[in-house]
């Protein structure tokens, strides 16, 4: 056979490398090597590569490859240099140079929402346990109303295939839902055992299996509502002060992520869809089955304007003949910057009997945003748009609302009654943070009426931050 000489270009990371094909026009790798991985094990690089040792050159898999290195988050930079074998024309050795990134972070910040007031947190991560590429978190979160201790470690190669698993350990308390609702005292201890299975690049799948032991109580400031609830749910017994009920939960939980936004933060195209399953598996002292779906879509322009369309649909349930309703902690809230601008954070939806947010088992909420070009200089650091929203939250479950005058009210779906709002947004990434700011102008609220039971709260300026520092 005549011997074939053709030249290909490769760019692999920014470089470009002629080499030589011969013989039937291919190149094959021989040996793929690592420099600069001084902090992590071979092995577990390797496993992000899908160009092979033994198999030809494929420009596709040495860029989803170099991609794939550059997302561990101890890995800032990757280059592929290829470096032909002496004397074998048809095969070069791969050197894979990385630069790393410090594994173990440490780090303080806060927050601001209406719903919550001022919140803190701090954590602790090592991306990369003793090279292993596991990783361990510890996390505390606090606000004036909740707190939450959690503890995970991460082994994302403990399969074969891409499967990852999690188990952890997660400690709850509050004494209110948000500033708003109604004095509800609980805690829990909960251990989490998932795993995740990635299919290609950007999606995968969450399966998982929890254990919670879970406690209520209220008191004499708590609503009608809230002392049903814990009064006939698990395993109730009254104080002196009150009333307390103690549940232990096993609960399935099926995941489902979709991510092919072009950046975390300011994205310009792509979408993320997120849904999650939770059940109560049947003999659980409280038995329910909640689904949240998410979704978040981005186009541009070629001018530079950029489009989001956000949705997210949640439902909860219980079933059983020992469960009356979900637990009101599961419960979800509408109004404000995540939901319906214009209106009070978390005080759309269902009154308790104390005329406080109860929230609801149904949530409905839609955000159409579209954002203005800018000049470059600014395109990183900030957004001006305008946004239209509709949404609100229902209760759908066999619990009873009425008024101070005892007159009951249905606070059930009702397309009617999906509150609406437009305004303008602003978004200003700064080094400590988020900071998202937002004028809305209710366009059917019921903030007239007499009965506070069916009055809509409006708050037109409303202002969300979250800080690391």
């Amino acid at each position: 056979m005549a011997l074939r000489v053709l030249v290909l270009l490769f760019v692999v990371g920014g470089s470009v490398e002629a080499v030589a094909q011969v013989g039937d026009g291919r190149i094959y790798v021989n040996r793929i090597s690592f420099a600069g991985a001084d902090f992590v094990d071979d092995e577990v690089l390797r496993q992000e590569l899908l160009q092979l040792e033994g198999t030809h050159i494929d420009t596709v898999a040495l860029e989803r490859s170099r991609q794939r290195l550059e997302r561990l988050p101890y890995i800032n930079t990757v280059q592929i240099r290829q470096q032909p074998v002496a004397g074998v024309p048809d095969q070069v050795d791969l050197i894979i140079t990385v630069t790393e990134l410090p594994a173990r972070e440490y780090r303080l910040g806060g927050a601001y929402s209406e719903a919550l007031g001022l919140s803190g947190f701090g954590y602790f991560v090592n991306q990369n346990v003793l090279g292993t590429g596991q990783q361990l978190l510890a996390r505390l979160d606090g606000s004036e109303y909740q707190t939450q201790a959690r503890l995970f470690h991460t082994d994302p190669w403990a399969h074969a295939d891409g499967v990852s698993r999690t188990i952890g350990l997660t400690y709850q308390q509050f004494d209110q839902l948000t500033a708003d609702t109604t004095e509800l005292d609980g805690d829990f201890l909960s251990a989490t055992l998932d795993y995740r299975y990635r299919i290609g690049e950007r999606q995968s799948i969450n399966l998982g299996l929890g254990i919670e032991d879970a406690a209520w109580r209220v008191g004499s400031q708590s609503s009608l509502q809230l002392a049903n609830w814990v009064a006939n749910n698990g395993d109730s017994q009254p104080l002196s002060n009150g009333t307390r009920t103690d549940a232990v939960i096993a609960e399935f939980r099926l995941g489902w992520h979709h991510n092919t936004l072009d950046q975390r933060i300011f994205p310009s195209l792509g979408l993320e869809q997120r849904f999650d399953l939770d059940v109560a598996i049947p003999g659980s002292d409280v038995e329910y089955v909640t689904a949240d779906y998410a979704f978040d879509k981005y186009w541009s322009s070629p001018r530079g304007w950029v489009t989001h369309l956000k949705t997210r649909l949640a439902y909860g349930t219980a079933y059983g003949s020992d469960t009356t309703a979900l637990a009101p902690n599961r419960n979800w809230f509408a109004g404000g910057p995540d939901s319906v601008r214009g209106y009070r954070d978390g005080g759309l939806g269902p009154r308790d009997s104390l005329g406080n947010p109860y929230g609801g088992n149904l949530l409905v909420a839609n955000q159409l945003e579209v954002f203005a070009p800018l000049p470059e200089k600014w395109q990183d650091r900030l957004r001006l748009g305008v946004f239209y929203d509709i949404g609100n939250v229902f209760s759908t479950e066999d619990i009873v609302f009425s008024d101070s005058s005892g007159d009951p009210i249905d606070y059930g779906f009702d397309v009617s009654e999906l509150r609406q709002s437009a305004g303008i947004a602003a978004e200003i990434k700064l080094p400590v943070g988020l900071l998202k700011l937002s004028y809305g102008i209710p366009l059917n609220a019921n903030d007239r009426t007499a009965n506070p039971f069916l009055r809509d709260e409006i708050d037109r300026f409303q202002i969300a931050f979250g800080v690391q520092f």
